[in-house]
């Protein structure tokens, strides 16, 4: 799942005013911009009780310059990190609590959407909140992205994945024990692989789950577009919201088949973790299915944006004077 998630405009340059207008504000869904100048701590609006003791102030704590610097590549392992978090977070949970097993899968699905939503709220103001390989990869080929950050921010985003995978097996270790006695299990009744990563159904092939990866990115590259156009009817100041309600409907109504991973970070950062569990089955397993997840919604986020600016085709705004 995805990921992300969120529509990148283009590399737009920020528009203030030092030092009236703080550095931190960002135009809506609007990548910020390196080339301007690094601000010092004193350009940042603080309260009076950090300025009276600066050492709360975090613009004098030690790797201020860097951390400004490398700023959206942090945001999006961090909101990678929220996103899967969460994601994976509420699998184990319905996976190791049997008491709701016919409500798991809305659960499941109700956890991945208000997660990307809390993921957006962290990172979209400064990254785009993109927290998907596909959807950075996608944007770039349309030109609304620079390539020279692509790899930065698809390594940022496997990063933020494994590490929450890692996370999230310290919280819920003991309930691995007394879920499988200690003797871990890709699949199977006391199976726990499809916690950290997507798997098809049993009967499904590779064909019929390659294209719902693909369409099921399509469709969220394709919305997200149409929900952040101000020539529609944009979502003004609640993107978020509207991409986690998206990813929702989609795990609902299309994503049961093969999990819905719709972003390769989702899938491939806590896959690799999970060999650490499992040792090479997670990549091995139905016939080496996680190519599925890991390379179909690159082609798909393409397809969903191509299909996009090639058939909605809103009314130019018309220039200012």
């Amino acid at each position: 799942m995805s990921t992300a998630e969120s529509l990148a405009i283009g590399d737009q340059p920020h528009h203030h005013e030092h030092p009236e207008q703080r550095y931190h504000q960002h135009p809506k869904v609007a990548l910020p911009d390196h080339e301007i100048p690094i601000p010092e701590a004193a350009d940042y609006e603080m309260s009076d009780v950090v300025k009276v003791h600066p050492i709360y102030d975090p613009m004098n704590w030690p790797g201020f310059n860097f951390r400004y610097k490398f700023r959206d590549y942090l945001a999006e392992f961090w909101g990678t990190f929220i996103l899967i978090f969460f994601g994976d977070g509420v699998v184990a949970a319905t996976t190791f609590n049997k008491a709701n097993a016919q409500s798991a899968y809305l659960a499941v699905t109700f956890g991945w959407g208000i997660g990307l939503t809390m993921a957006l709220y962290c990172s979209m103001g400064i990254s785009g909140g993109h927290l998907n390989p596909a959807v950075t990869f996608a944007n770039a080929v349309f030109g609304k992205f620079s390539w020279r950050k692509v790899p930065g921010y698809i390594l940022a985003q496997l990063l933020g994945a494994f590490a929450a995978a890692a996370t999230l097996y310290g919280i819920y270790k003991d309930q691995f024990d007394v879920f499988d006695g200690g003797e871990r299990q890709l699949m199977g009744d006391m199976g726990t692989g499809g916690i950290w990563c997507t798997y098809a159904k049993p009967g499904n092939g590779k064909f019929f789950s390659a294209w719902s990866e693909i369409v099921n990115t399509a469709v969220l590259l394709f919305v997200i577009y149409s929900i952040g156009d101000d020539r529609l009817t944009p979502a003004k100041n609640h993107l978020p919201i509207a991409i986690g309600l998206l990813v929702f409907a989609i795990g609902n109504c299309t994503g049961w088949v093969t999990g819905y991973a719709i972003n390769p970070a989702r899938d491939f950062g806590p896959r690799v973790f999970s060999t650490i569990l499992y040792g090479s089955e997670p990549f091995t397993y139905g016939g080496h299915y996680f190519w599925v997840p890991t390379f179909m919604p690159f082609v798909g986020a393409m397809c969903g944006i191509f299909i996009y600016q090639f058939f909605i085709l809103p009314e130019p705004k018309p220039k200012k004077d």
